[in-house]
């Protein structure tokens, strides 16, 4: 990381890009957004945009990432600090959908993401979430077009998998399996288990404020064992209000 000159130094910026997952997230009637908590993580630290563009899969995010890339590039190179990238819940739809992205094609889009942010980017550091798990109880309930017709459980846990698979430098690249986290915090059994996921999501696919809460807490813990992106490794933006007061005494 670059020398750090404590006080003086500019907002980092932590970027998510991915789809409705993320677009949606910082709905203040969910009660628990996830955006403001990670901005609340990173006070006086970073700014945290948020990118997401509900219904884009991994294919037509391509130009999204185009016009981040062009947008960060304003600053010095050690702002851009953390790249979320949330991919794999529209690619996961069944094949006879226009959002279909065959898993193999989705782990190569992601890997041209991850490397194009390296490129572009050489001090920022690259956080994947995996798809979320669906409550098809939830769906065909819910107002959604298909009503979950385009969507299984299983389809959706074979790119979770291929990203959990995916591999890259450490201390760069990290991934949150967030499939399992919401199954751990469900208490997922083979009893009501589409039931306890529902709980997590408006409408069995979309996250509630409880699931935003989950993810995060599951993103706070990666964060907090990274060196150069926790928190505390990043000097705030001015000093605290003691030392301004103590100078302007002078």
């Amino acid at each position: 990381m670059p020398p750090r000159t404590p006080g003086t130094t500019g907002y980092k910026k932590v970027v998510l890009i991915g789809d409705s997952q993320f677009e949606l997230s910082w709905n203040p009637e969910l009660e628990f957004c996830f955006p403001a908590a990670l901005s609340n993580y990173y006070g006086r630290r970073a700014d945290v945009l948020n990118r997401g563009l509900a219904g884009y899969n991994s294919v037509w995010m391509r130009s999204q990432l185009d016009r981040v890339i062009l947008e960060l590039k304003q600053y010095d190179d050690n702002v851009p600090l953390l790249f979320v990238l949330w991919l794999g819940t529209n690619d996961s739809c069944l094949e006879f959908t226009e959002h279909h992205v065959p898993v193999d094609e989705f782990v190569t889009n992601v890997q041209t993401y991850v490397n194009e942010i390296k490129r572009n980017f050489a001090y920022a550091r690259i956080l994947l979430v995996s798809p979320a798990p669906i409550s098809k109880a939830g769906l065909a309930a819910s107002t959604t077009r298909t009503k979950g017709a385009d969507r299984t459980q299983a389809a959706t846990k074979e790119y979770v998998d291929a990203l959990l698979r995916y591999s890259d430098e450490a201390n760069v690249v990290r991934k949150v399996d967030f499939f399992s986290a919401i199954l751990d915090a469900a208490g997922y059994d083979s009893k009501d288990a589409d039931l306890k996921i529902k709980r997590f999501t408006v409408d069995g696919l979309h996250l509630n404020g409880n699931g935003y809460r989950v993810l995060f807490n599951l993103v706070k813990c990666t964060l907090d064992d990274w060196d150069g992106v926790r928190a505390s490794d990043i000097d705030g933006v001015e000093p605290g209000w003691a030392e301004k007061a103590r100078r302007f005494r002078k």
